[in-house]
């Protein structure tokens, strides 16, 4: 009798944690999962793209208060040489690596200088010729095996803010985002007066994989 009443109470007791594990965890115990935002609505995803464009322009100017958005474009992005990051590090080195090789040779092959000032920049030519060829090495050598891959989204933003004394410019760029648009993989400057800007980038990788582009 007394085993019998032992097991009516475990067996209530039992059904007890089981009713209030399911009224805690609703999710588990209906066995659904969260679901994030339908990105296959086109205002979802403008939405979307227009709130995390905010926050990453907003955490890296001067005034956010004076953020005024202009236009945002989102679609969908995929793996490639521009979504490579060690293809895109080792084209903005050679931004800055090819006009200081060029411009050492400029000097070593004017016969007019002064030629003390000729070696030093024929040591300086020395000095990043093998710079250079490690990272176009780097560009060459890229894994193709990912590309066409869906990755997330591209999205690119215009808009207006203060800069560091005050004055309204226009800044332009684009973001490569994951799939949920909580992550953001890339972040290129649009702007023509950026040295570093994703037109500097692409036309590097461009021309070191002998590609050609439209843009």
């Amino acid at each position: 009798m007394k085993k019998s009443i032992l097991y009516i109470v475990l067996a209530v007791s039992v059904i007890v944690n089981i009713v209030l594990l399911c009224v805690f965890m609703p999710k588990s115990c209906s066995g659904k999962e969260g679901k994030g935002p339908n990105f296959s609505n086109k205002e979802i995803r403008q939405k979307a793209a227009e709130t995390i464009a905010k926050k990453l322009v907003c955490e890296n100017i001067y005034y956010p208060d004076s953020y005024d958005p202009v236009n945002t474009t989102v679609d969908s992005a995929f793996y490639g040489y521009l979504t490579d990051a060690d293809c895109i590090n080792a084209a903005v080195e050679l931004i800055d690596l090819l006009p200081a090789y060029e411009s050492a040779k400029t000097i070593y092959e004017d016969e007019h200088i002064y030629n003390k000032d000729r070696i030093k920049s024929l040591n300086k030519t020395k000095e990043l010729q093998p710079k250079i060829e490690k990272q176009m090495q780097i560009i060459r050598n890229r894994s193709t095996t990912r590309d066409g891959e869906f990755i997330g989204w591209q999205v690119i933003h215009r808009y207006r803010a203060k800069n560091q004394i005050g004055v309204v410019n226009f800044g332009n760029e684009l973001f490569v985002l994951d799939s949920s648009m909580s992550q953001c993989y890339y972040r290129f400057s649009l702007n023509e007066d950026d040295d570093n800007n994703l037109k500097n980038i692409r036309f590097i990788i461009e021309e070191v994989l002998n590609l050609s582009s439209n843009d």
